[in-house]
């Protein structure tokens, strides 16, 4: 039996009855479309912030059988000129599976991606960098013990202390004929120099992306799609106080039963003592987009609200938009006529705001994980546009939009 966790923070908790939505939201005039500083052949995009508060963005590019990972970052007059971090011939390149970069806040960096490890389809591990001004970069070394021709990836990390932490799916499992993919953590220092590597959950969800973050009070939360040996696939919590992980807790027990992965993670977010958090369910046999505010004694969500529009692809980010309202953003399919890209808020008095359509996009692969942030006083979101069939190149596509 999974324990309860005890966390001396005091949280809010949301009571608030499920929501059954509106059939249909509206394109805001606040919206803005915004060119986006790629180059084509472009995909895979994060959005973060450095030490300075500047909004940063990277992406994945694929040039002359080269992929690489780039980043930009925003001032007043637009994107800076993009800087190629990294490349290579041997990438793994995927959908869901997207390096990143995370700064720390004295000035340090760390960036990964994903190398192959083997000639299987899924045989791929990660590699990271990290600089200590965010200029000079350390060669590439691996970030996981395991070296197996199996699947190590979806990735999330955070400054932490002097340096970071990181957490990702590891397939160590396949290698010794467990069949079964976990979630592993560990500290990176500014130079480079790995922590020890630990197991959080020896089995849990094959390819969901998972969640990280910092509590604020020298604590780590991460969230993450378990897997139980029942076939229950919700999202688990476990929380690193300094020196170990805590024995995973649920969210929220929607009791989804599938035997397959459905690649559609959480995402979660924190204002000052206030943490939020959103995901992707079909427990009920139809799909649905949950989002709540977690309870301080076991960072569970007991009575999350619907937000979603009735035929949800998921693909969440969630980010707190002040001190008592969180931002959701999601992909919502079916009728052409409001299939597309939408936000709401949600309030920690379980108020919640009418959704708002940011853009018309197809909920395939090809447009990945959109992504969400602040961007000064408004917001801005990122997605893929994949290549049309006029040979057309795939692009990076944003909007800006206020609340």
């Amino acid at each position: 039996m999974k324990a309860f966790l005890a966390i001396p923070v005091i949280l809010l908790l949301i009571s608030s009855p499920r929501f059954e939505a509106p059939s249909n939201g509206r394109v805001s005039s606040a919206v803005e479309h915004i060119e986006m500083p790629d180059q084509g052949h472009a995909g895979a995009p994060t959005l973060l912030h450095d030490a300075a508060g500047r909004l940063v963005a990277a992406w994945i590019e694929r040039h002359n059988g080269e992929a690489r990972l780039v980043m930009a970052k925003r001032s007043l007059n637009g994107w800076d000129a993009p800087v190629v971090l990294a490349s290579g011939t041997n990438w793994f390149v995927n959908w869901a599976d997207v390096p990143s970069v995370v700064f720390h806040p004295d000035g340090g960096a760390m960036a990964y991606w994903l190398e192959r490890l083997g000639e299987g389809r899924y045989s791929y591990g990660v590699r990271y960098i990290t600089s200590a001004d965010g200029s000079a970069w350390s060669d590439p070394a691996w970030l996981h013990e395991d070296r197996s021709p199996s699947e190590h990836g979806f990735v999330t990390a955070v400054p932490y202390e002097d340096g970071f932490m990181a957490v990702w799916l590891d397939g160590n499992g396949y290698a010794t004929e467990r069949r079964e993919m976990s979630v592993h953590a560990r500290e990176i220092a500014t130079d480079g120099t790995l922590g020890e590597e630990r197991s959080i959950d020896a089995r849990t969800c094959d390819c969901c992306p998972t969640e990280l973050i910092d509590l604020g009070d020298g604590r780590l939360a991460t969230i993450y799609r378990d897997r139980s040996d029942e076939e229950i696939r919700d999202m688990s919590v476990s929380v690193f106080n300094g020196t170990e992980w805590s024995s995973p807790t649920s969210l929220h027990d929607d009791n989804w039963n599938i035997n397959a992965c459905p690649v559609n993670g959480p995402s979660a977010d924190i204002a000052g003592d206030l943490v939020a958090a959103s995901w992707f369910t079909m427990a009920t046999g139809s799909p649905e987009v949950f989002a709540g505010f977690l309870d301080g004694q076991t960072l569970s969500a007991s009575d999350p609200v619907r937000v979603d529009l009735g035929r949800p692809a998921g693909r969440v980010a969630l980010r707190m938009a002040s001190s008592d309202e969180a931002l959701v953003m999601w992909m919502e399919g079916g009728d052409p006529e409001i299939a597309g890209l939408y936000v709401r808020t949600l309030g920690a008095d379980g108020h919640m705001g009418n959704p708002v359509k940011l853009a018309e996009t197809s909920t395939g692969r090809a447009v990945g994980y959109p992504r969400l942030a602040r961007d000064g006083v408004d917001w801005l979101a990122v997605w893929t546009e994949p290549a049309p069939d006029d040979g057309e190149q795939a692009r990076l596509r944003g909007v800006r939009f206020t609340l």
